[in-house]
């Protein structure tokens, strides 16, 4: 009766170490891969922007930004340009502004403007206007 007893535990001793041993490496790998897709779709993708515009190169169709992190934003021909929620050009775009919008990144490195709105963002409708 013991060996049995002895032999029911080992085995189920043995089963949740192996359930247990199983589980975590299986997250761990899950963990892996959703890393790597969010670091391809940062590649691919884009991301947004927010500061100042600390430089505006007319010529080169780019324009610095203050912030967190100083950044160099490319305006291509694509690059859909609004100021006070109306289109607008590069032209319209002072050194001082406020900027916002939104990037992809070029294979080659650079942050290419798909959005760039001028001046600063509109407030925000909502809970305030229940009040």
């Amino acid at each position: 009766m013991k060996k049995s007893l002895i032999k029911t535990l080992l085995a189920s001793s043995i089963a949740a170490i192996l359930c247990l041993g199983s589980t975590p490496s299986a997250t761990a790998a899950d963990k892996e891969k959703e890393k790597e897709k969010t670091e391809e779709k940062g590649k691919k993708g884009g991301s947004g922007f927010t500061g100042k515009a600390v430089a505006v190169d007319k010529a080169a169709k780019t324009v610095k930004l203050s912030g967190k992190t100083a950044r160099v934003i490319q305006i291509t021909d694509t690059t859909k340009i609004n100021k006070d929620g109306k289109p607008a050009t590069l032209d319209d775009l002072k050194e001082g502004d406020e900027v916002s919008g939104g990037f992809k990144t070029t294979a080659d490195g650079k942050l290419e403007a798909t959005v760039l709105n001028i001046g600063p963002k509109p407030a925000v409708k909502g809970k305030d206007e229940k009040k």
